[in-house]
């Protein structure tokens, strides 16, 4: 098929999150991401229909939904990193595909949200005005739906790429109010929340340390692991900081202790620890390849 024939393809015909390039080629690479990315609502979904979801099946939807929402919303922020540091360019095709994703979940948490209130605008406005935890996750839902609106190439090309570029950097300030809002909103377990801020910090610490490289440079193995030591040690922070305001300042040395040992289980800040541990040796690898080569 040649260019003129590629290009003729209507936008509609070659825009599936499968599909890849002009000519809308089938990109097994892509289906797979999105298939993945398909699972936690099929789950959602599996449980809804086999009753699954305990005495308050849209309670536990809402709060799944918004999970997943931040997860996804991670695994989106992830793709820069992990595409620069294993040096594979082919994983900038699925951020945007991740991007939408997440404000698909989060957005679908909101309507759920509505829905446990009857869509009775009264009631979700009164709600919300009385919650910092929910003024907070509103306007981090506000500025993901705003990328999502402007997430086509048509809008690109519209708003041009530096003021595209400038508008999308609010998935920053999106995630962290995001994150924020989810470690509010929790009453006791606050395992996963803070997962999500120790991968945010280390996220947020490689586009900053990145700012101030060579543009293209990566950056040197060093760096990454002092990223991955400031991220653990920072949720373990955060999380002594938290049981020293909600118990008291006795319980701090108890907090650090259990961050030592496996008798209670891996804590939080140990788990972003190794999985900084494993990005440092991905980058390793990378870098010893990319030597070779």
């Amino acid at each position: 098929m040649n260019v003129a024939a590629r290009t003729s393809i209507p936008a509609w015909k070659r825009g599936w999150p499968w599909q890849e390039g002009a000519a809308g080629r089938f990109s097994p690479f892509k289906a797979v991401i999105f298939a993945a990315l398909l699972l936690p609502a099929l789950w959602l979904l599996w449980r809804t229909a086999q009753h699954d979801l305990g005495p308050r099946p849209l309670t536990e939807l809402i709060l799944q939904t918004g999970t997943w929402g931040v997860r996804i919303l991670l695994v989106s922020l992830f793709v820069t990193p992990l595409r620069q540091i294993l040096r594979y360019g082919r994983l900038a095709l699925i951020r945007r595909m991740t991007g939408v994703a997440a404000a698909l979940y989060l957005a679908s948490h909101f309507s759920l949200y509505m829905a446990n209130h009857a869509f009775v605008p009264e009631k979700i406005i009164t709600e919300i005005a009385k919650s910092n935890y929910l003024i907070i996750g509103l306007i981090a839902l506000i500025c993901l739906l705003l990328l999502l609106a402007t997430s086509t190439d048509a809008m690109l090309r519209r708003l041009g790429g530096r003021r595209w570029q400038m508008l999308h950097r609010l998935v920053f300030p999106a995630a962290m109010l995001g994150a924020w809002h989810y470690f509010l909103q929790v009453k006791a377990d606050i395992f996963q929340p803070l997962l999500i801020i120790g991968f945010l910090a280390w996220l947020l610490g490689y586009r900053l340390w990145r700012r101030w490289r060579p543009q293209g440079m990566a950056l040197p193995l060093w760096a990454v692991i002092v990223l991955g030591v400031f991220a653990a040690l920072l949720t373990m922070a955060i999380e002594a900081a938290y049981f020293s305001w909600k118990i008291g300042a006795a319980v701090v040395p108890r907090v650090l202790e259990a961050n030592l040992s496996i008798d209670m289980g891996l804590r939080p800040g140990i788990w972003v620890l190794l999985a900084a541990t494993g990005v440092t040796l991905v980058a390793g690898l990378a870098t010893i390849r990319a030597r070779r080569s």
